[in-house]
């Protein structure tokens, strides 16, 4: 999707959302430009980010759903 499109769905998308949605979406915004477009997370951070990635991509990382992961920790 180009930027273009995106943008337009966005917008679209928050013409019509609740208003704890667009608080949110605020929010974040907020940290982005308050951080002068540099990214919150550290080198090393998207580093592991990018290696976790890629073995998703490959098959070679384990996933677990977000309703199992809720009933594996209620049982510890």
């Amino acid at each position: 999707m180009t930027s273009k499109a995106l943008r337009k769905k966005v917008i679209e998308y928050i013409n019509h959302a609740e208003d704890n949605v667009i608080e949110a979406v605020y929010g974040m915004l907020k940290i982005y430009e308050d951080s002068d477009g540099k990214s919150l997370m550290t080198s090393e951070q998207k580093s592991e980010i990018e290696r976790r990635s890629a073995l998703y991509r490959q098959g070679k990382l384990k996933t677990t759903s977000w309703n199992e992961l809720k009933k594996r920790t209620r049982t510890i």
